[in-house]
């Protein structure tokens, strides 16, 4: 009974990302999804992504290394969207990954960008399929059976979500079994006094 219970669970959250998923790449394409805008501490994104992903990591025995600078960064944003875009590249990380592999975040100032850089050392990506990588429901072939059971949604997603607040994603490969680099860039905003009162409380990466 246990063991069937553990399984109806892990195939209806599946199920439920799934479609979760496509309502909102269906609110996208038709323009009906609002954004709750508010000026955001990275380390509150990358914190909150974190958590979220590791039940993953330790199924998988994979090592997370996290490097976000200390000093104060800030992005204008829906956290729960951005949590969202960090969270799907992660999760690619890894199932991409072989088990007890090694996934790396690090956040940086770029000019007048912030960058999010997700690597990691798995089954990387062929040169013919990067073109069409964030292409709706586009899957690397030959990937492990927990991702192909995705409808490949998920990078579409994460793009259309990156592009609503006015940054990029790309990614790159080196080949096969060379691993991945996704790079999401977002404009970068200043932390004046009188914006203190909108600021979202920062937690630290994996942080209660």
């Amino acid at each position: 009974i246990a063991w069937s219970r553990e399984v109806i669970e892990r195939q209806v959250l599946h199920l439920t990302e799934l479609v979760d998923d496509l309502l909102d790449i269906s609110r996208i394409t038709r323009g009906t999804i609002n954004l709750n805008m508010e000026r955001l501490e990275v380390s509150t994104i990358v914190g909150r992504a974190v958590e979220a992903i590791e039940p993953a990591l330790m199924e998988h025995q994979h090592q997370l290394s996290v490097n976000c600078p200390s000093e104060p960064m800030f992005v204008e944003g829906d956290v729960t969207r951005l949590v969202q875009v960090l969270g799907n590249l992660l999760s690619n990380a890894v199932k991409y990954s072989k088990p007890r592999g090694r996934i790396e975040l690090g956040v940086r100032r770029a000019n007048a960008a912030i960058e999010f850089r997700v690597r990691d050392y798995g089954i990387g990506i062929a040169a013919e399929s990067l073109p069409k990588l964030f292409t709706l429901f586009s899957r690397l072939p030959g990937g492990p059976a927990e991702a192909q059971a995705g409808l490949g949604v998920g990078l579409a997603l994460v793009r259309r979500l990156v592009e609503m607040h006015g940054g990029s994603v790309s990614a790159h490969s080196d080949g096969l079994d060379e691993g991945s680099e996704f790079v999401v860039r977002l404009p970068t905003v200043s932390c004046g006094l009188a914006a203190a009162e909108t600021l979202v409380g920062a937690r630290p990466p994996g942080g209660g």
